[in-house]
């Protein structure tokens, strides 16, 4: 069975703090709809429209897995410490573990930035397309995700009409916060772990600049560490009993 792509709507950094904060306040699924359907009504007075940017909304905050709620809990408890600028961090990270459609659209990104420079729609819906099948949703999804991006100021309009850039990668004071969104990658990685020596340049988090040393992950204790060949370590998220 073909995964589903799920991330086909638009999202601002404002509508994914307002499903976050009804998220802290209550895990009534039916409550945080209305909300959101009030939060959202004039600026989307479709309300199929809506509805639609309500189930991707509720996806990443409200609707999650059980086996993922400790790790969503945790964020919601970083929430309220956080100012406008960090909270984007935690957006992002439940982002990769609720649509691995996302994750794939921004590794394919930080990929053509990193060759490339720059990109446009049309080369990652390309791309995108190799892995995930020909699709008729699949240009109006790389859009969304793309549009998204845009609006979060995490990559750049190009000085050619059309093409992307990176943009000035964000920072912050947090090491729980950073700690959080590595455990988020882990979490979204198919094969649980990552390589401790691509901590620096972890693709699905290529927006975000880490200062992270190795002795703050180990002593972290979120992760365990095990050696996969010679002088190759890789971490894993510690299992809690």
């Amino acid at each position: 069975m073909s995964q589903m792509i799920g991330f086909d709507r638009s999202l601002s950094l404002d509508w994914l703090d307002a499903a976050a904060g009804v998220s802290r306040e209550t895990g009534d699924i039916e409550r945080i709809r209305e909300y959101l359907h009030a939060y959202l009504a004039e600026c989307s007075p479709n309300y199929t429209a809506r509805r639609k940017t309500i189930t991707v909304l509720t996806r990443v905050w409200s609707r999650v897995p059980e086996s993922d709620r400790p790790f969503r809990d945790a964020a919601l408890e970083l929430l309220p410490t956080l100012n406008q600028t960090d909270r984007i961090w935690l957006h992002w990270g439940l982002c990769l573990c609720a649509y691995p459609f996302f994750r794939d659209v921004v590794r394919t990104v930080d990929r053509a930035l990193r060759y490339y420079g720059s990109f446009s729609k049309t080369e990652i819906t390309q791309q995108m397309s190799e892995t995930w099948g020909e699709r008729a949703t699949m240009p109006r999804a790389v859009q969304r995700v793309i549009a998204s991006l845009d609006e979060w100021g995490v990559i750049a309009r190009g000085e050619k009409k059309g093409r992307y850039e990176r943009a000035a990668p964000l920072s912050t004071q947090n090491k729980d916060l950073e700690i959080w969104l590595l455990k988020a990658v882990v979490r979204a990685d198919p094969k649980g772990s990552l390589p401790l020596d691509r901590i620096d340049a972890v693709p699905e988090v290529f927006p975000f600049s880490f200062s992270l040393s190795i002795s703050d992950i180990l002593t972290s204790k979120e992760f365990d560490v095990s050696q996969m060949g010679n002088n190759r370590f890789v971490i894993r998220l510690l299992e809690r009993k």
